[in-house]
């Protein structure tokens, strides 16, 4: 095999295994990338799920409750005789005991009443404080007075006494009287560290951030955030083109899920799974950052790629070497069976004549004189091929001699594997004296001059 051939080789053999190479680490590549996919949206749908049930059964707990007590006749029924009893240490005394007997049974933090007609705020401990307009800390209760909701959650610290201005979730739910007038406001309250602890534990075994929003997407809870101030996740995250699909969605009975990419520099990738929660009328977002998995995709991907050329270099190496000691034990072998076969062949054979085909001349004197001896000296070897038809051959046979034995077929079926050509036909030295003949041609590869030999 010349050069060239191994050249060839190589580059075949190269080519095949780039590509086989390249379309398993594609579609190896597109499976792991859409299991990985499928695992995050999965992982994400799973947690959500979780934490909805788990938020919603501990803070649709104190909704209830909040309700219960808004609706206690017992406590209406007080509620309406305070201004008769403002100087009343009794009085005041059973409301603690009422607000504490609920503290106590139901482990809340904080358990509040606060009276419309003198804006008293009552606690466990006692009169807390007094309410008025006043003071900015009381807004949320005057817009809470002004709205249509019969109870809200809030957002808010916990300034009760004891409670170190702790930040708290509180469910409000207003007293109505038998003519409908709101005559106070109860409320329970549980701090957010509780939540946050329940957040971070899936937020660690899951690898994902969970946030809870109002209906303006407004974080209220989340690890780094508590709601004490306002804080957008939408525009904070870069993730207004959500916005609307999900604030607009109330579907409490399944996740939403979508993929976006934030708008913010760094263009980060992320799965976002959002579910409405309506005892509280707030959303539960869980997202998963999918940046870091695309990069390791990505590297590993050259890394393949790396592993994949190096394995092609080293094939290609080893067939190299393997093809050139190939090379030389066949050269070597066909140079001893052309000797032997020469001599044989001078043993059977009346005449003997070699020819370059390749180069489509004649070799060695005796097929010289041959040439000579017809009349074809110093022509080619096609040429004196047409020589010989015309003057020794049988026109009935001149055609397949001729079509046979033309350099361009001997080269032709030498490529196909074909070393030997044989052609019986008649012949005359004379052209008068017809016999049968048998032409035995035998090609062969000459490593002497890399060419193709007859």
């Amino acid at each position: 095999m010349t050069h060239s051939n191994v050249l060839k080789t190589n580059l075949l053999v190269s080519g095949i295994m780039l590509i086989g190479f390249i379309l398993t680490a594609f579609f190896s590549h597109q499976a792991n990338y859409r299991a990985s996919l499928n695992a995050i949206e999965q992982i994400s749908s799973l947690t959500a799920d979780g934490i909805y049930y788990q938020l919603s059964s501990l803070l649709t707990r104190p909704v209830n409750i909040a309700q219960t007590m808004a609706q206690d006749s017992l406590l209406i029924e007080h509620l309406t005789r305070e201004p008769a009893r403002l100087e009343d240490a009794a009085y005041v005394r059973t409301i603690q005991t009422y607000l504490a007997a609920y503290r106590e049974m139901d482990h809340f933090d904080s358990v509040f009443l606060i009276s419309t007609a003198t804006g008293r705020y009552y606690s466990p401990n006692g009169i807390d404080r007094v309410l008025s307009r006043e003071n900015p800390e009381n807004g949320w209760y005057y817009k809470f007075l002004r709205s249509r909701e019969t109870y809200s959650l809030n957002v808010d610290n916990d300034e009760v006494a004891g409670a170190e201005n702790a930040i708290a979730v509180f469910v409000n739910c207003k007293i109505f009287d038998a003519g409908g007038n709101v005559v106070g406001v109860v409320g329970i309250g549980i701090h957010t560290e509780y939540l946050k602890r329940i957040l971070r534990e899936y937020e660690e075994k899951y690898g994902v951030e969970v946030f809870l929003l109002d209906q303006a997407g407004n974080i209220q809870v989340s690890i780094g955030h508590t709601g004490d101030e306002e804080k957008q996740w939408f525009k904070t995250y870069g993730m207004e083109q959500i916005q609307s699909s999900i604030l607009d969605s109330h579907d409490s009975e399944r996740n939403f899920g979508v993929w976006a990419s934030s708008q913010l520099e760094g263009q980060e990738s992320w799965y976002v799974v959002a579910r409405y929660m309506p005892g509280l009328s707030w959303y539960l977002l869980v997202e998963q950052n999918t940046s870091q998995l695309v990069r390791n995709i990505k590297s590993q991907v050259f890394k393949s790629l790396v592993v994949i050329l190096l394995i092609i270099a080293s094939v290609l190496v080893i067939i190299t070497i393997v093809i050139r000691n190939f090379n030389r034990k066949i050269t070597n072998v066909i140079e001893q069976r052309l000797v032997l076969f020469r001599k044989a062949t001078e043993q059977l054979y009346d005449n003997i004549y070699e020819w370059n085909i390749t180069a489509n001349r004649c070799i060695g004197k005796n097929t010289e004189q041959y040439f000579s001896s017809i009349g074809a000296e110093g022509l080619s070897y096609d040429e004196g091929l047409r020589v010989i038809a015309e003057k020794q051959i049988d026109p009935e046979f001149r055609e397949g001699y001729v079509n046979l034995f033309t350099a361009k077929n001997v080269l032709r079926e030498f490529h196909k594997g074909n070393q030997r050509l044989s052609y019986d036909l008649m012949i005359a030295q004379d052209g008068k004296n017809w016999h049968w003949m048998r032409i035995d041609a035998h090609v062969f590869h000459s490593p002497d001059d890399d060419c193709v030999h007859m």
